[in-house]
Formats: structure tokens, C-alpha cells, sequence
């Protein structure tokens, strides 16, 4: 009886370190930043920039409403994590332009929906 209670007890403990761990670590947001244009970017070309820059399908879910909401209200937005920012985007006329860490520098033509060579 005492181990199963030992071992019910370190396995709540380890639940809840995970649990905590998990918490503490710094979440993703997306701020609005002052751009030149705005646009009102559909469905499709959130998910074309926001996989262009490196993002996951679940942090594209988790953050995709809020980036096309910035460009739609400011025209531009930043990705921060923690104190790290991910990427930036801003509309200049018919183009996106995107820069991240992991990916680097592009250009969406919102016009035809493809990314410049």
C-alpha cells in the first residue's frame, strides 16, 4: 500500500513540474506595428507567409489571426517569442514582405498570391 502511494505521489509530482515547466516557458504573441499600407489578408495567404517564415501548421492556428489582423488594422506585425522576435511583416503597396530568423527575407505578391524570385 505505501508504494503504490509513493508512487502515486512522485508521479503527481511529475505532472505537475512538467505542468509548470510548461507554463513558465515564454509564450508566442503578435504585436501591430505601424506599416505603410494595410490589407485584409484572406485565409490562404496567411498560411503561404506564415509557412514561408518557418512556422508550424499549429502556431499558424495559434497565430495567424492575430498576424492577419495586424497587417488588416496597422499593416504591419511582429512575432515575438519571449524577448526574441520571430518575424516581421509589412505591407508596402501589392507586396508582403516577410523576415524571419529561421527562414530569412521574402516577397508575397498579394496581387498574383506568389512569393518574387
Amino acid at each position: 500500500m505505501k508504494i503504490f502511494r509513493f508512487g502515486s505521489a512522485a508521479l503527481l509530482f511529475l505532472v505537475m513540474a512538467i505542468g509548470l515547466a510548461g507554463c513558465a516557458g515564454p509564450g508566442a504573441r503578435v504585436m501591430a506595428i505601424g506599416g505603410q499600407d494595410v490589407v485584409a489578408l484572406d485565409a490562404d495567404d496567411v498560411v503561404r507567409v506564415m509557412r514561408r517564415a518557418g512556422f508550424s501548421d499549429q502556431q499558424v492556428i495559434d497565430l495567424g489571426t492575430d498576424v492577419r489582423n495586424a497587417l488588416a488594422s496597422t499593416g504591419g506585425a511582429q512575432v515575438r517569442v519571449g524577448r526574441k522576435v520571430e518575424a516581421l511583416f509589412a505591407v508596402d503597396g501589392q507586396y508582403l514582405h516577410g523576415s524571419s530568423r529561421r527562414r530569412g527575407s521574402f516577397i508575397y505578391d498579394l496581387a498574383t498570391h506568389e512569393f518574387r524570385r
